[in-house]
């Protein structure tokens, strides 16, 4: 007797009859899931334009969880001719600056013109240059790493991940003191503002507040929530409908 028939026997009302038999396909691909990939979740949308022509808005990516793989860089892909959606090195799947990623909770939301908070942020998927220990440039000329990590970049982007951003203010002296409860510290002198979403880094006798997707920061390892393995074009618009739905209801509010 299978799963359906199964549920069918219980004296139950049929719409709690196939209530459950979603939960259990759903629970049953989920654990599959964990089991092969690693994680329970294992596709995501592709939402933005950065990494054209190789991942297109709309595509889904199958992720394979970073405990069960080990990320190649652009750097070790040239030197080995390994290659991940036609460049070299792996494409990963992310959390800015360490932040939550969204949640269903999170996407209703979203739908409705609610904003689910500036400490959560969409996973950004990004092909790993390469690896940079703490006190290195984090490009030439540029910066040292405050931490060891993934520098980043979209393909279709010009410039890397940490480089694109901005400092656009300087923070009072008292204010990381006086908002111990709303900043996580994600580095050596520096902050998550987890009401604002910005960053602030400590720099001498200044605290300066920047924004970005992976400003000024490698990609912790502990970050990366996995690798990009597959593309199936087209399906994730069903996916981003929510999202689109959102945007005009926010313009009209």
């Amino acid at each position: 007797m299978n799963i359906k028939d199964r549920l069918e026997a219980l004296p139950l009302p049929g719409f709690v009859k196939d209530i459950l038999f979603v939960i259990v396909v759903v629970g049953t691909i989920s654990i599959i899931s964990q089991i092969a990939l690693g994680l329970w979740t294992p596709m995501v949308a592709v939402e933005s334009g950065s990494m054209v022509p190789n991942l297109n808005i709309g595509d889904i990516i199958v992720v394979q969880g970073a405990s069960r793989t080990e990320v190649v860089t652009w750097e070790e892909g040239e030197k080995t001719g390994y290659r991940a959606f036609n460049l070299p090195g792996d494409v990963i799947l992310y959390r800015p600056y360490g932040k939550d990623s969204l949640n269903l909770l999170d996407q209703v939301k979203m739908l409705i013109g609610i904003s689910p908070g500036a400490d959560k942020a969409t996973p950004i998927i990004h092909r790993a240059l390469r690896w940079v220990n703490e006190s290195e440039p984090m490009w030439e000329g540029g910066p040292e790493a405050p931490f060891s990590g993934y520098i980043t970049k979209g393909d279709h982007n010009e410039v890397i991940d940490q480089e694109a951003g901005q400092i656009f203010g300087v923070a009072r002296a008292s204010y990381l003191l006086e908002h111990q409860g709303q900043v996580e510290t994600i580095g050596d002198s520096i902050f998550l503002d987890m009401d604002s979403g910005l960053i602030i880094y400590e720099t001498g006798n200044q605290s300066l507040v920047g924004d970005g997707i992976s400003y000024l920061v490698p990609v912790k390892e502990d970050w990366v929530i996995g690798v990009a393995r597959v593309k199936i074009p087209i399906v994730g618009y069903i996916r981003l409908i929510p999202n689109i739905i959102a945007e005009q209801v926010q313009k009209l509010l």
